[in-house]
Parts: structure tokens; C-alpha cells; sequence
């Protein structure tokens, strides 16, 4: 199970992070577009909420006697890293700001599907 869950990293965290390097003022744009009234920026703190409790759960089974695989230092990364952009996407929506973001977490996306590619190899 591990394996197919790095694989799904390595593919989503790419795919994120090349979109957010190759068009980052167009993906900012779409995002200052949907966080634009009070109940998008809400729901986008929910959303980054969930994520940061995913990211808890992940990081709990880690410390389980069977936990010590790497799927699981993994999906704890990509989960907190989703938190953090959401939040942060919905504390500072304006544009300059948001093609900023977009960059960073695009490096920071592509940098974790490298890094899970890596440990493709230790599982």
C-alpha cells in the first residue's frame, strides 16, 4: 500500500508543483478569483483545517509500533504542506501576494515529488 501511495504523491505533488512553477500568475489569478467573497475564504480555512488534521493523523501512525515506513513521512509532508497553502492563500488573498505563494509552494511541491520518488526506492 505504501508504494501506490508515493506513487500518488510523487504524481499529484508533481503535477501541482509544475502547474505552480510554469503559470504562477495565472494560477493566482484563478485563485484570487474563487477566494473573492467571505464564504470561499471560510470554506479555503476549513479546507486548510482538514488538511492539517490529515497531516496529525499521518504524523501520529508514524510514532505506532508498525509506523516507521516512509508512505507515511510522506503523506504527513504533503498534508501539512496543503494546510499551509490553504491558510495562507486565505489569510493574504490579494494578487502579488498569491503569485508569490504560488511559486513558493510550486517549488516546494515539486521538491516533495522528487523526494518521494526517493523513497520509492526504500519501500
Amino acid at each position: 500500500m505504501g508504494k501506490f501511495y508515493i506513487w500518488f504523491v510523487v504524481i499529484v505533488a508533481g503535477l501541482a508543483g509544475l502547474i505552480r512553477i510554469l503559470l504562477p500568475r495565472r494560477f493566482a489569478e484563478l485563485q484570487a478569483e474563487k477566494l473573492t467573497t467571505p464564504v470561499s475564504l471560510a470554506r479555503a480555512r476549513f479546507r486548510s483545517l482538514l488538511f492539517l488534521v490529515v497531516g496529525i493523523v499521518f504524523g501520529s501512525l508514524y510514532f505506532l509500533p508498525w509506523g516507521r515506513q516512509p508512505w507515511i513521512v510522506s503523506g504527513t509532508i504533503f498534508s501539512v504542506l496543503s494546510a499551509a497553502e490553504c491558510f495562507l492563500q486565505a489569510k493574504f488573498p490579494t494578487l502579488d501576494m498569491l503569485v508569490f505563494m504560488s511559486r513558493l509552494f510550486g517549488i516546494l511541491y515539486t521538491g516533495l515529488a522528487a523526494g518521494s520518488y526517493v523513497l520509492l526506492s526504500r519501500v
